[in-house]
């Protein structure tokens, strides 16, 4: 996310008002929920929480090594995520500065947001894996007949509250309202992550000769704030440079 946010559907779920901005912001403070520091430069979130807010400007916690903090303040894109009570907040920080030896206790310092973006649960949206990534899960069960499964499904959309998957062969046995605890999912080339993963619904498309393919809606389970943190680092990505490619093709309109 940035301050010219380009078209979305994230769009339809930012904050601009200034007032709403700090009573979200507040509320977090005081409740101490933790966040998320994510940064282009490194694949792990770094937690941190709000230690207090003054009209433009909040003081969160530091990270824990000096250079983890180097890191924050020197990178080119920093985003701040949280999940409060089943929903997702995240916004961009123009800069991230240390506190000066006057101001008494170790921190960084975070300009106000000129906007954030707000999803609840039910909300969240997804973002579809283009046909040039290759981005997978790996899912072991054991069917009711007492057979060891293992399978790889392929994901055609990413949330951070779950995944399509389309199976193209219509013979991956997965159950509509069963929950499968086994399950890792690929995000990008280095990075693997647990999940549990409830299959919500299936849709069976019909192909021109007769086969068919199966689409699963599938909810994260009980997901580790680590865990989902790197997930919404990959959406981040994923989004960024989705929106690369269309600034790209609007500016060579010859492709």
């Amino acid at each position: 996310m940035n301050n010219n946010m380009p078209e979305s559907e994230e769009a339809r779920y930012q904050v601009s008002s200034k007032r709403e901005i700090i009573a979200l912001l507040s509320a977090m403070m005081k409740e101490n929920l933790e966040l998320s520091i994510l940064l282009n430069e490194m694949e792990e979130a770094i937690a941190t929480s709000i230690l207090r807010m003054e009209e433009d400007v909040m003081f969160v916690k530091a990270a824990p090594t000096p250079s983890l903090n180097k890191a924050i303040v020197e990178s080119s894109g920093v985003v701040f995520s949280a999940n409060p009570r089943n929903a997702l907040i995240k916004f961009s920080a123009k800069q991230v500065r240390h506190t000066e030896p006057h101001e008494q206790f170790l921190a960084l310092k975070v300009d106000i947001p000129d906007q954030l973006v707000r999803i609840q649960r039910r909300e969240f949206f997804r973002i579809a894996i283009p046909s040039t990534s290759s981005l997978r899960c790996k899912i072991r069960f054991t069917s009711p007949d007492g057979k060891f499964n293992l399978v790889w499904v392929a994901i055609s959309n990413i949330s951070a509250g779950g995944v399509g998957i389309t199976d193209k062969s219509a013979s991956v046995p997965l159950q509509v309202n069963t929950v499968y605890d086994d399950c890792h999912l690929e995000l990008g080339m280095a990075t693997t992550v647990p999940i549990r993963l409830k299959v919500r619904s299936l849709k069976k498309e019909e192909q021109p000769n007769a086969s068919h393919i199966h689409h699963f809606g599938c909810e994260f389970v009980e997901t580790p704030r680590a865990v989902l943190a790197s997930i919404q680092k990959f959406i981040l990505q994923l989004e960024r440079e989705q929106n690369a490619q269309k600034i790209k093709i609007k500016d060579d309109p010859a492709k």
